[in-house]
């Protein structure tokens, strides 16, 4: 559910029709699908084969599309109110137009760069941008590709991940857009990536945060986790292949990964060429997911039935591809970009721990940027990193949230970094018996007792 906490000292304010709808919608997600619900449907709708997990997910999918309904109910207002625009240009000053709305930090208009400095420069000297009416660059950073411009407009690298800004521009308008947990259009990216220090390319699907600025236009800042691309893993797709030649079973864990995988570190001057093949919307008024069968009857069904017909309707229906038409607008690429990256390392503290528990766990060593903080975990041989599950709490011991990707890594947004603590739990019991207790007074307490591994780290 929404806070309204989060909404800034100088921010804009909706009008209270939003409010109004916005505040409505949520009482009736509530009141149909319960607290847990979005969740679940959100489960179905991703990857229903996948992730269907017994009886508890059959009445997540009877009420799966209520919550999507009652977004739909004052996603109409957004195009009609649009709280976030001003008087900024577009190229330069995305970062700044979003002052306070992205998940994972605040500040980078301190930061980040544009990608197209001529153009930039250009701005500051009197001069006219090379794009249309002066507000969009051109050539290498503005793709165009069946209607709709791509605009590739600012970047800031901390070493650890790399944020881009961007601008989608559409001939057609937007189909209306599922808003996610932050309020924001739930748009996706599919993106190749090839970067000059590792020889592999690299295939993602990377999440969005952003605004419609009419509708027509959507600009946002997309988040890559370099942690997750600094690993050349050609040795583990040749032992794979070998096994496969032999007709051998090859289970790939983070032993494996460990083993037959490189670490690449990632240097303070790379390029990234960027290719984006698709642009992926969530409907704000999706197909309604029916099987042919009532809920009452699915209730009754055993476990190999109802997967039976889950299966079924969802291969014939074509629900269980992404995107598909049920679900999601999308709009075909590719724009490709190439991109010259800065790594700033300047404002990285690292914290070297190493140390490990009788068990072999532990932490290498804990790295805080301006906007995340994450944590490099240690095991000896005999010991699984699976078996394990990190925690970390700010200097007052709240949690701090997961950025995406990573459950190593943390954003610093709107928490006491001074001091943090690190702990490492055991996988089970962190899942079935304390991760409930998150947000409950003395979980801090919790964690001193039950983690198998505990630092404190320090930062200035």
């Amino acid at each position: 559910m929404l806070e309204q906490g989060k909404w800034k000292d100088g921010a804009p304010v909706p009008s209270k029709e939003f409010h109004d709808r916005f505040e409505e919608s949520l009482k009736l997600i509530e009141k149909k699908v319960g607290e847990k619900a979005p969740a679940g449907a959100e489960i179905i709708r991703m990857n229903r084969k996948t992730k269907r997990r017994g009886r508890h997910l059959k009445k997540a999918v009877v009420g799966c599309t209520a919550a999507a309904a009652a977004m739909a109910v004052f996603i109409g207002a957004c195009y009609q109110n649009p709280v976030w625009a001003s008087n900024l240009p577009l190229i330069g000053h995305i970062f700044e137009r979003m002052e306070g709305q992205l998940s994972f930090g605040e500040d980078y208009k301190d930061y980040a760069e544009p990608l197209d400095k001529e153009a930039a420069q250009n701005r500051e000297g009197g001069g006219q941008d090379s794009g249309d009416e002066g507000n969009t660059g051109a050539g290498a950073f503005r793709q165009t590709v069946g209607g709709t411009t791509v605009t590739m407009s600012e970047s800031y690298c901390s070493g650890s991940a790399l944020y881009l800004s961007l601008i989608i521009e559409s001939e057609e308008p937007f189909q209306d857009t599922r808003l996610d947990g932050n309020g924001q259009p739930s748009i996706s990216v599919k993106t190749k990536e090839n970067y000059s220090f590792n020889p592999q390319e690299q295939n993602d699907l990377v999440y969005l945060e952003g605004e419609f600025l009419d509708k027509n236009t959507y600009t946002g800042v997309m988040r890559i986790d370099l942690n997750m691309k600094n690993t050349d893993d050609s040795g583990l797709q040749a032992k794979q292949a070998e096994a496969e030649a032999n007709g051998e079973e090859f289970i790939v864990d983070a032993e494996v990964l460990d083993q037959y995988s490189t670490k690449i570190e990632i240097p303070e001057q790379f390029t990234l060429n960027l290719d984006i093949s698709q642009i992926i919307g969530d409907l704000a008024d999706p197909d309604t997911f029916s099987t042919g069968y009532t809920a009452e009857e699915l209730e009754a069904m055993s476990d190999e039935e109802w997967n039976r017909v889950m299966t079924e309707a969802e291969d014939e229906g074509g629900w269980d591809s992404f995107p598909n038409s049920h679900e999601n607008w999308w709009m075909d690429g590719s724009w490709q970009f190439e991109l010259d990256i800065n790594a700033d390392y300047s404002r990285t503290q690292t914290a070297e721990v190493n140390e490990m528990n009788e068990d072999g766990a532990g932490i290498a060593s804990v790295v805080k940027t301006p906007f995340e903080i994450t944590v490099n975990e240690s095991y000896d041989d005999k010991t699984k990193r699976a078996d394990y599950f990190p925690v970390i709490l700010d200097a007052q011991g709240n949690v701090m949230d997961v950025t995406g990707g990573s459950v190593n890594t943390v954003s610093v947004k709107n928490h006491d970094t001074s001091t943090v603590y690190v702990y490492l739990c055991d996988y089970d019991e962190y899942m079935d018996e304390l991760k409930g207790s998150r947000n409950e007074d003395g979980f801090k307490t919790l964690m001193d007792e039950r983690a198998k591994f505990a630092a404190e780290v320090h930062f200035d």
